[in-house]
């Protein structure tokens, strides 16, 4: 199975998105930062059959962010998507996604989207997510919160391709935690997944913080970090069964 993941950060990198959909023809898309309204358009670049996607935020106020496009979220594309669950860990209790809030860009709800992926026969057991942001390049209080409150769900599945922007580092408690319990991917001589270039503080930020975790079940190889498509580098990788 080839695999892709990025957050992609709404449509505002589409000119490179798209055609690196088009490009790998990855048999599994997972993104994050997703307009729900651009679902259709990304579904046909990547040319994949079908998507589930749930929000993390409705963006109807000005903000110094994100056009006004309305649900905003986690997606998964493939040409078979089975057994698909969902869990907000963070927020939605009235069932009402957050309205983004210029002031106080953390305060969004936060879902992990699961689904079956089935590709050449085989089932690929999918999770992505877009991780608490702490805005400190390190792990703060509200993660270890979410992280505890996260961890059940993730520790319901026998197998597992964890995937997204986790907002938290590697080399620090969060992500060291997942890469005692799956192996990380992401080769070691990576140094950052985020985009000098097209990330909007201008600065270099020296770190991992897009994962691609696998369980024993799962082998990943041909792993790649591809700069120049959003303000977080996209993950590729071809995955087989162990």
């Amino acid at each position: 199975m080839k695999f892709l993941s990025c957050n992609i950060e709404g449509n505002k990198h589409f000119v490179r998105i798209l055609p690196l959909l088009q490009q790998e023809a990855a048999d599994v898309v997972a993104l994050q930062e997703v307009f729900e309204c651009d679902l259709e358009e990304l579904r046909q670049a990547s040319g994949l059959a079908h998507v589930v996607f749930y929000p993390q935020a409705t963006i109807t106020q000005p903000n110094d962010h994100l056009p006004l496009r309305g649900p905003w979220g986690v997606a998964i594309f493939a040409n078979e998507l089975d057994a698909v669950q969902h869990y907000y860990y963070v927020g939605h209790e009235s069932g009402e996604t957050a309205v983004f809030d210029n002031d106080h860009p953390e305060r969004i709800d936060r879902v992990v989207v699961a689904a079956k992926a089935r590709v050449g026969g085989q089932d690929f057991q999918i999770c992505t997510a877009h991780f608490t942001w702490s805005g400190e390049g390190a792990v703060s209080d509200e993660q270890r919160r979410d992280y505890a409150t996260l961890t059940p769900f993730l520790e319901s599945f026998t197998e597992m391709i964890l995937c997204g922007d986790l907002n938290t580092p590697r080399g620090y408690e969060i992500w060291d935690d997942l890469a005692q319990k799956y192996t990380d991917n992401i080769p070691p001589t990576v140094e950052t997944t985020i985009d000098k270039n097209l990330h909007k503080s201008g600065i270099d930020i020296r770190l991992v913080v897009d994962a691609l975790f696998t369980s024993q079940h799962y082998q990943a190889s041909e792993v790649r970090v591809l700069a120049n498509t959003s303000d977080h580098m996209a993950v590729v990788a071809r995955i087989e069964k162990a």
